[in-house]
C-alpha cells in the first residue's frame, strides 16, 4: 500500500499538480456562472449536467500526459511496477477526486436552500461525469494525444446538445428531463472505456507502438 500511495503522490506532484489546480480554478469561478440558491430538482440537475460535467474532462483525459513523452515512457516501462498498475493507481486518485468534487457542488446547493433527492443527484451525476470523462480517457489512451481526448469529449458534449434524444441511455442531460433510469447503462459503457483505456495503452506499451 505503501509503494501505491508514494506512486500517486509523485504523479501528483511531478505531473498531475497544473490539472488539479485547473480544476480548482473551475470550481471556484462556478459561483460567477451558476447559482446554488433555491433550486429545484430540474435546476439543480442543470448545474451538473451543464457545468460540472467539465470537471470529468479535466480530471479523466490527461492521466497518459507523462508517457507521451518519450524518455519518461521508457523510465517508467523499465520500472518493477506493472504500467497498467501504474495507470490503475492515477484512475482511482482522478475518480476519487471526481467524487469529491460532484459531493460538494451538491452539498453547496442543498446548503442554499435547493431541494432534490441527493442521492439520486449524486449518482446521477457522478455516473454522466464519469462517463463524459471516461470518452477522453480512452482516446487519449489509444492516440497517445491527450488533445484529442479532450475534443473528443467536448464534441460529444456538444453534440449532445442537439442530438441527446438519438443516443437512447447513452445521451447526457436527462436528468435536467427528471429521468434517472440511464444510469446502469451509462455506469456500464464508462467502466468499459476505462478499462479498455488501460487495456488499449497496455497493450500498445508492450508492443512498442507508444
Amino acid at each position: 500500500m505503501e509503494r501505491y500511495l508514494k506512486v500517486g503522490g509523485s504523479f501528483i506532484r511531478r505531473q498531475y499538480a497544473p490539472h488539479l489546480l485547473l480544476v480548482l480554478f473551475f470550481c471556484c469561478m462556478s459561483a460567477f456562472f451558476v447559482s446554488f440558491r433555491n433550486l429545484d430538482a430540474r435546476q439543480a440537475a442543470k448545474v451538473m449536467e451543464m457545468y460540472v460535467a467539465f470537471v470529468g474532462i479535466l480530471l479523466l483525459t490527461p492521466l497518459f500526459m507523462p508517457e507521451q513523452n518519450g524518455e519518461i515512457w521508457l523510465l517508467k516501462k523499465s520500472k518493477a511496477m506493472p504500467l497498467w498498475q501504474l495507470y490503475l493507481i492515477r484512475l482511482l486518485l482522478a475518480v476519487t477526486l471526481l467524487a469529491m468534487v460532484v459531493t460538494i457542488f451538491a452539498q453547496l446547493m442543498r446548503g442554499n436552500g435547493s431541494v432534490f433527492s441527493f442521492g439520486q443527484l449524486w449518482l446521477g451525476s457522478f455516473t454522466e461525469i464519469l462517463f463524459l470523462g471516461s470518452i477522453g480517457f480512452f482516446m487519449s489512451a489509444a492516440t497517445n494525444q491527450v488533445v484529442l481526448g479532450y475534443m473528443g469529449s467536448v464534441l460529444y458534449f456538444m453534440a449532445n446538445i442537439g442530438a441527446s434524444k438519438y443516443l437512447g441511455h447513452l445521451g447526457l442531460f436527462q436528468m435536467m428531463k427528471g429521468e434517472y433510469n440511464f444510469i446502469p447503462v451509462m455506469f456500464t459503457a464508462a467502466m468499459v472505456f476505462l478499462a479498455g483505456g488501460i487495456f488499449v495503452r497496455d497493450v500498445f506499451n508492450k508492443s512498442g507502438i507508444y
